[in-house]
């Protein structure tokens, strides 16, 4: 069974501060719900009324820059066009539109790490 912990490990050095906000960039939510960076941006498309501004925004280009020089310096140079940026509720709301075992095992992780603090019954 997976526990709360796993998120947190899942996402470790993939949170950056964006605009006074923590985000995971679109290319590592991709790869924590196991989906193509490609059907990622898709799906936000598609569903885009259940992503308001505080929940996803693209990245400036010097916004990029300097998160980019925090992954790896030069990375904004080969990856020119600026990520998207998913908070908290945006990732969430990805756990919700996005199909598959591994989209529901990290609604599962997301809605236990909320709640682990708290004995609800």
């Amino acid at each position: 069974m997976a526990t709360p912990d796993k998120l947190i490990e899942l996402l470790t050095g993939k949170v950056f501060k964006v605009r006074g906000q923590a985000v995971v960039l679109d290319f590592d939510a991709a790869a924590l719900y196991e989906v193509n960076i490609a059907v990622l941006h898709k799906t936000v498309t598609r569903h885009s009324q259940r992503f308001p501004a505080d929940f996803m925004f693209w990245l400036t280009q010097e916004e990029w820059k300097q998160v980019a020089d925090e992954i790896s310096p030069g990375l904004s140079a080969v990856k020119k066009l600026p990520p998207l940026a998913f908070t908290n509720g945006g990732l969430f709301m990805l756990s919700s539109v996005l199909k598959g075992p591994r989209a529901a095992q990290v609604s599962v992780l997301i809605i236990e790490q909320l709640f682990s603090y708290k004995n609800i019954i």
